[in-house]
This record gives C-alpha cells, structure tokens and sequence, in this order.
C-alpha cells in the first residue's frame, strides 16, 4: 500500500547533518511511489522548521529547501480518501509550498505538528535550561530551603532528627 500512498520513514544522514544545536526531528514522511516512481519528495517536520527534500535528475541530485516557522504565514490540509497533502502558505514568498501524496493519518500529522510550529508550541528547549546559576545564587536557595525547614519544624511537621538530616543533606551541597 506503501506505494500508492506514502509513508513514515526514518529520517536519513544527510538531513541528520542539517540539524542545529537543540533541533530534533518530530516526524519524516515521504510520498507515494506511484505519484515520482523513481524520486519520491520526502518532508521532514523538525522542532524549529520544515524540510523538504526534492531529488531530481533519477536521484542523483537533491534540492533540500527548508522553511522555517517563523516564516509559515499558515498550513492547510488536502484530504483524499486515501492520501492527502500540505499547502504551506509562506509570509514573504508569492508561491506556497506544495507536497503531496501522503498517507492521510500521516499528512493530519505533519498538519498538526506544522501548525503548533507556527503557534510557537514545539519549542523542546526548557528556559530553566538556559540559566546558569551563580554560586551565590545557590546558597542563597539552600539558605532559603533550610529556612522553610527549620519553620516546618517549628511548626510541628518534622521532627528534630528529620530536620537535621535535611539540613546536613542541603549544606553538603554547598
């Protein structure tokens, strides 16, 4: 069924290789055989963009065009009763981007993936990620931990023992 209708793939080296820091591919899809016999388009959904690979000349070549969410105005989806396709709707270019023949489920996939790429969902990077904390930021934070502590047992919800084990645990990692 493949054939006339497309399919998943795992993603090959030479768009590995393209990836930049941070940047992971969500989802790789190449279209049916019977639409490019020889050189079917492949579109690969990555956190930070679209990639379409376009092989010519019977393989020999590759026109690699990638589109980044930033730059897609909007995505629509073009059912078919088995294979459907994505018009990507680009801000600063006149022409859409067109790729067809997919499988249906897998063309509402990258629909939706390219959807939350342009919303600003699919950002993987965790801003806590990106701070560095000082080391005065640190004992300040254990200060303030040990604080808390030290009221919950004031209060009667630790014990001297628990209170100490946690404290000696906190200053260790000063």
């Amino acid at each position: 069924m493949d054939f006339f209708t497309g399919k998943e793939i795992a993603a090959p080296e030479d768009v590995k290789q393209l990836l930049q820091f941070n940047e992971k591919i969500l989802l790789s899809a190449e279209t049916a055989r019977s639409a490019a016999l020889i050189n079917p388009e492949t579109i690969f959904v990555t956190s930070q963009r679209v990639i379409v690979k376009r092989p010519t000349t019977l393989g020999l070549r590759k026109n690699i065009e990638d589109y980044r969410y930033t730059d897609i105005a909007n995505v629509h989806l073009k059912k078919g009763i088995i294979r459907s396709g994505i018009i990507l709707k680009m801000r600063f270019l006149s022409d859409n981007v067109e790729v067809d023949n997919f499988p249906k489920e897998v063309g509402a996939k990258i629909f939706r993936l390219v959807q939350d790429g342009v919303a600003g969902r699919l950002s993987l990077a965790q801003p806590q990620d990106n701070v560095v904390k000082t080391p005065n930021v640190v004992q300040q934070e254990i200060i303030d931990k040990i604080k808390e502590l030290a009221k919950l047992k004031d209060d009667g919800i630790l014990t001297d023992i628990e209170f100490q084990t946690k404290k000696s645990e906190l200053l260790a990692r000063l």
